[in-house]
């Protein structure tokens, strides 16, 4: 029997057609024997299955991107269950109107009261030796700051001890005068000498009274500028230099061995408890305001929270570049939060009243660096809103844009709100 025919016989009928392109010619069949034949049958019947699977795979792939077509939930949107509006203590109220007094909002800074600073210097010429303060240091009125080594502290006992020589020299010399103008009484009672020796006799007195007078106008002089120079208790060559006001130190111009004059600022001190603040007020505006008034602070550094104070100073005259007014306010810094040349919005009343959109103010939140209200709806629905925020009053916060009267927004229990927000955002990642 022919070897390819009976080779051909033996495959599958499903095969024959597939696998004839693999067939080798007859001549190989003939020399390897019927089990070569066999097995070269074999092995292209397995290469003709796996390329049927590789055509079937890759009609199959492009099914997958079904899955990446289901829809998104709203973003803006969070629904809680009625437990959880509960355990929040949600509440929500209709958006409505107020009466809010007009203000003036000018933007300005803070500043050191400089009532209540002192610049720390000196009275005489010297060299620092020793120093007890430094910047950030609370000190008190009295306190000793530096020590000062001075060759007029010499000079000064030694004019204080000469001053007080004259003093006694011209002390006996009165003494003296006195007496002897007692004796030329005497003599001229007993007509020995004539008047004239008399009223010679008082003149001297009168000449060295005005001698001791000068005399002790200096020793006063030469002790007070002994006093002044403040000689501490622990060193008898040394200068005390103490404050002069009960402060903080925010400034030191010397170290050690530094060698100061009368023109020298040795430290810089400031009570901080209040500061200016200072700003520049339209023109027209600035007409409303007066001495005395209140006025509210808001600063980027403490966006929650409020200060309060009152308007100590209206300038003179107008800035002729930018026709402003600069107003100068007394802020208390309670709890010392407050900083010098931090950037500040002043809020000045400007007399009468304005109706706008307002909501309390734990019902506004800052949420993906937004301030944002929550609006309820249907069946337990929560939706965030963006809103852009102006004056607060009395706890209520203005509304100037994103809301309008009748909305209901959720008044208590929006950080509660706000979290689920955070929450779902954090799931979705």
């Amino acid at each position: 029997m022919n070897t390819r025919l009976q080779t051909k016989a033996f495959l599958p009928r499903s095969h024959t057609k597939k696998t004839r392109r693999f067939l080798l010619p007859s001549f190989v069949f003939s020399s390897c024997g019927f089990v070569g034949g066999l097995l070269i049958g074999l092995a292209c019947i397995g290469l003709s299955g796996c390329g049927t699977t590789r055509n079937e795979t890759a009609t199959a792939q492009p099914a997958a991107p079904a899955a990446a077509a289901t829809p998104k939930l709203d973003e803006n949107r969070v629904t809680l269950s009625a437990e959880a509006i509960k355990r929040g203590q949600i509440e929500s109220a209709e958006v409505a109107t107020q009466s809010f007094a007009q203000s003036i909002e000018a933007p300005g800074r803070l500043a050191f009261n400089e009532d209540a600073a002192a610049r720390v210097g000196t009275i005489v010429s010297g060299r620092v030796t020793k120093i007890f303060a430094t910047v950030g240091d609370t000190v008190s009125k009295g306190q000793s700051l530096v020590y000062l080594h001075s060759h007029e502290l010499v000079d000064a006992r030694a004019a204080a001890a000469k001053a007080a020589v004259i003093v006694a020299d011209k002390e006996r010399a009165l003494t003296f005068a006195k007496s002897e103008a007692e004796r030329t009484e005497r003599l001229l009672a007993a007509k020995a000498i004539a008047q004239r020796e008399v009223a010679q006799a008082q003149a001297n007195i009168k000449a060295v009274e005005a001698e001791l007078a000068h005399a002790q106008a200096e020793k006063e002089r030469a002790d007070e500028f002994l006093e002044h120079l403040s000689v501490p208790h622990d060193s008898h060559d040394d200068i005390v230099i103490s404050s002069p006001i009960s402060g903080t130190v925010i400034k030191r111009d010397v170290s050690v061995g530094t060698v100061v004059t009368e023109a020298s600022d040795l430290i810089h001190i400031a009570d901080t408890s209040t500061l200016w603040a200072i700003a520049a007020v339209p023109e027209p505006q600035a007409a409303t305001l007066r001495v005395g008034q209140s006025v509210a602070l808001k600063l980027a550094a403490f966006p929650n929270a409020r200060f309060s104070g009152r308007v100590v100073y209206l300038g003179n005259e107008l800035d002729p570049a930018t026709r402003t007014v600069q107003v100068r306010c007394l802020v208390q810094n309670v709890g010392r939060r407050l900083r010098p040349e931090m950037t500040a919005t002043i809020v000045l009343n400007a007399g009468g009243a304005q109706s706008i959109v307002a909501v309390p103010r734990d019902a506004v939140q800052e949420l993906e660096g937004a301030q944002v209200v929550f609006l309820t709806r249907d069946g337990g629905t929560f939706e965030k809103v963006a809103v852009e925020t102006g004056r607060e009053q009395n706890g209520q916060i203005e509304i100037i844009s994103g809301l309008s009267s009748g909305q209901r927004v959720v008044t208590r229990g929006a950080f509660f709100i706000k979290t689920e927000f955070q929450k779902a955002a954090l799931s979705d990642e």
